[in-house]
């Protein structure tokens, strides 16, 4: 699979997200949906589902993934996106911890883009307390206002068993992209402002983020000693919480199975 640069479709996720406008539509008359809860899928809800599974079993398309944000005890946040032929990005995946009060799972969401649009998405995350916890699928599919015309979902003990259970008609649910388009646009709670340097076994890491315990932070391999981290170093304490644009790249790490980031250049903003 190719990787794609974040930069040249920054412009056009952020695009998507200022379009989003809240425009009334009625549903189509051949999107049909049950009075009871029984999930029966009609023709047009089966060309949604080709058009997802089409590029969900596309292993041509570039990608690209934002930076890797961690906070506390294992908590993280990361988005991963695919480009077609055309640039234009197709499909995005949300990965994330959902903090329970004794667990801490990872859930997902995965959006879905046609002409532009957010045309379907599928969320996996886990719902209950006690025995009627398990985890849960959620799929929305988008009319051209960009309002959910049809929602369906299932629910399994285990993720492993939702492929067994058989989808219900629920409330119809809007899936935002708002975090996600954050996260890949380096802003919000995903700003990359300034927080110091560390030393780890001859490598320097520059560490970008919020400030505090709570915050989501990211660690980034410095090569380069340009200038500007020459300005961060050369006053690191007065230089905490400055905006910076972080240029990247994320390697693995062949024999021991892990992924780095490797910071590229970086600027004050």
């Amino acid at each position: 699979m190719r990787r794609a640069s974040i930069f040249p479709i920054v412009f056009f996720i952020t695009l998507i997200g200022a379009v989003s406008c809240n425009s009334e539509s009625e549903l189509p008359e051949d999107i049909v949906t049950t009075g009871t809860d029984e999930y029966v899928p009609n023709k047009n809800e089966v060309a949604y589902e080709e058009y997802v599974a089409a590029l969900d079993g596309n292993e041509s398309m570039a990608s690209g993934n934002s930076l890797f944000y961690s906070k506390g005890e294992g908590e993280f946040a990361e988005v991963e996106f695919f480009v077609n032929e055309k640039n234009e990005m197709v499909k995005m995946i949300e990965y994330y911890t959902q903090v329970g009060q004794n667990t801490m799972t990872v859930a997902k969401k995965i959006f879905y883009f046609k002409d532009g649009k957010k045309f379907a998405t599928k969320e996996l995350f886990e719902e209950g307390q006690g025995d009627d916890l398990g985890f849960v699928e959620r799929v929305s599919y988008y009319g051209d206002d960009k309002k959910p015309i049809v929602t369906k979902s299932r629910k399994a003990p285990f993720e492993q068993d939702l492929d067994y259970e058989t989808f219900e008609v629920s409330d119809n649910y809007d899936c935002s992209m708002e975090r996600a388009l954050a996260i890949l646009n380096q802003e919000g709670d995903f700003n990359t402002t300034f927080q110091g340097f560390v030393d780890q076994q001859g490598a320097l890491y520059i560490i970008v983020g919020g400030k505090g315990p709570d915050a989501f932070t990211s660690s980034l391999v410095v090569q380069n000693l340009d200038e500007t981290i020459a300005e961060l170093r050369g006053d690191e304490l007065g230089m905490i919480g400055t905006q910076l644009v972080v240029d990247f790249e994320t390697r693995e790490n062949q024999g021991e199975g892990f992924e780095y980031q490797i910071l590229n250049s970086v600027s004050i903003r």
